[in-house]
């Protein structure tokens, strides 16, 4: 048996595990994004011809894609992945903050085992794993009181899927009255600043911090100042428009920027969990 063990009270069920588990997963998931991006950016076509024929067989030779058509393959490919595990980990999260209320709702302060209401809890929760992300968007606000900041970029994202899957073209099916599918996202921009604006901070300072939650880890989104130009960095809100018969695609910054609207995404949803808490136990601070 291994003698190691988890940290004291990684296996408690607490907002501040919550938050520092799915921030550290979607950590990750940048850094794979980074790393695929910089992969595909340096790709060498004679190191993939090489690798396509050391094995001195192929399975079905005569559909081989060549180097600059697996490029785009593969992209489409690391974007429709990225986009799938953004979903999955935000309707996930949703699943661990609605068990974390539904504890709070059923068995406020009580500390004694009652088997009649883990019953009812793992019910409650049950259910609502089962459902869509509108239904659990939907049931959280309905039963807890909680509105997730940024529920169309979520949104977004399962939109931009749904067509990355049919092979990336904007069809009809995918458009609002208005003519067009629209995805909106967080990004890092450069934005003009007088000079002696609060704003124009010394450079490495935080632009943007979310507030988080207390004893829980901070999410931290930074930008700089250029001193030459009297530019910073700041934290904006995005959107990119397709119409019938477009390619859905986005550049490296907008991809990576999805990394960043889920992360504010969970911000406000862990703000607000932390809020239906602290005011369902009696500390409303």
């Amino acid at each position: 048996m291994s003698s190691v063990q988890p940290p004291e009270g990684e296996n408690v069920i607490s907002l501040q595990n919550i938050s520092r588990n799915f921030l550290s997963m979607l950590q990750r998931q940048h850094d794979m994004l980074a790393y695929s991006l910089a992969g595909l950016r340096t790709a060498d076509p004679k190191a993939y011809a090489y690798y396509s024929t050391v094995s001195r067989v192929m399975p079905a030779p005569q559909v081989h894609l060549p180097h600059d058509q697996m490029l785009a393959y593969a992209r489409n490919l690391m974007l429709r992945t990225s986009i799938n595990d953004l979903i999955g980990l935000s309707a996930e999260c949703m699943n661990h903050c609605h068990l974390l209320c539904t504890l709070i709702r059923v068995r406020g302060k009580q500390q004694q085992v009652s088997p009649e209401l883990d019953k009812q809890i793992a019910q409650k929760h049950e259910a609502f794993c089962r459902m869509n992300l509108q239904e659990k968007f939907n049931e959280l606000e309905a039963t807890f009181d909680i509105v997730c900041d940024l529920e169309d970029g979520i949104f977004s994202l399962a939109a931009a899927l749904r067509v990355l899957v049919r092979g990336g073209m904007v069809t009809n099916d995918d458009i609002t009255p208005d003519g067009s599918l629209t995805l909106e996202f967080k990004a890092m921009k450069d934005v003009e600043v007088p000079n002696d604006s609060p704003e124009a901070l010394p450079e490495n300072t935080p632009i943007e911090r979310p507030i988080g939650l207390t004893g829980t880890p901070q999410i931290n989104l930074t930008g700089g100042l250029n001193k030459s130009t009297k530019t910073i960095s700041k934290l904006s809100d995005t959107q990119r428009t397709f119409r019938p018969g477009e390619m859905l695609d986005l550049t490296d910054e907008e991809v990576l920027g999805l990394n960043i609207t889920v992360a504010k995404f969970f911000d406000g949803l862990f703000r607000s969990v932390e809020h239906y808490g602290r005011t369902s136990l009696g500390d409303p601070k």
